[in-house]
């Protein structure tokens, strides 16, 4: 097995998926089949177990993901997880690839825009519970860059999670109730990997 990748690199744009196959050479290496919109995006394995992946991004065709693209970097959301084979589970996050279960240690989550808190602050409600995935929407954000950010507000005790331990939807802290929670140890990709697997602890 090869090394396992460690980001995503974009080759190409083609029509029709047997243009794009022939160019997935190395793990990692991906191409976006587009016909008058987005209809999916091919990836060769990133675990180098030499297989590829097809991930629809078409929601008429069933199950979608949705890709971000923001300057020459893709993510998706959710993650992905592949059910059968190699069963690889990972994120794609600005292009770097963040791996569930396995290959953890080499992760690097990407470059941290602080700015992004407030705007999240902003869009957070006082009473009602709002997901991360509706204000990424609203803020057109990557999702896993306002998970990241909502981490960080609940950190310094500016927002909070329900208490069923939900950690995809938060809103603002009341003010006379604000105590910073002390950050959990493992860091923002160990929240994921807690959120992804639904623990509560």
């Amino acid at each position: 097995m090869k090394i396992p990748a460690r980001e995503i690199r974009f080759r190409a744009e083609v029509e029709h998926r047997h243009d794009g196959d022939p160019l997935l050479r190395e793990p990692g290496d991906a191409v976006l089949v587009h016909r008058g919109r987005p209809r999916s995006l091919l990836i060769a394995c990133p675990d180098g177990c030499g297989g590829s992946l097809s991930i629809n991004l078409d929601p008429r065709a069933g199950k979608a993901w949705r890709l971000y693209r923001k300057g020459n970097a893709i993510s998706l959301s959710p993650s992905v997880w592949r059910e059968g084979g190699c069963e690889s589970h990972f994120i794609v996050w600005q292009s770097r690839i963040i791996w569930c279960h396995r290959f953890e240690m080499g992760n690097q989550e990407p470059a941290y825009d602080a700015t992004l808190e407030a705007e999240v602050l902003a869009a957070l409600d006082a009473v009602r519970f709002r997901s991360t995935l509706e204000i990424a929407e609203e803020l057109n954000e990557i999702p896993w860059d306002v998970a990241r950010a909502a981490r960080k507000l609940v950190d310094r005790g500016l927002a909070e999670y329900p208490a069923d331990a939900q950690r995809d939807r938060l809103r603002k802290t009341p003010m006379e109730e604000s105590k910073p929670e002390k950050p959990r140890k493992g860091g923002f990709l160990a929240w994921v990997r807690r959120l992804l697997l639904g623990e509560t602890k």
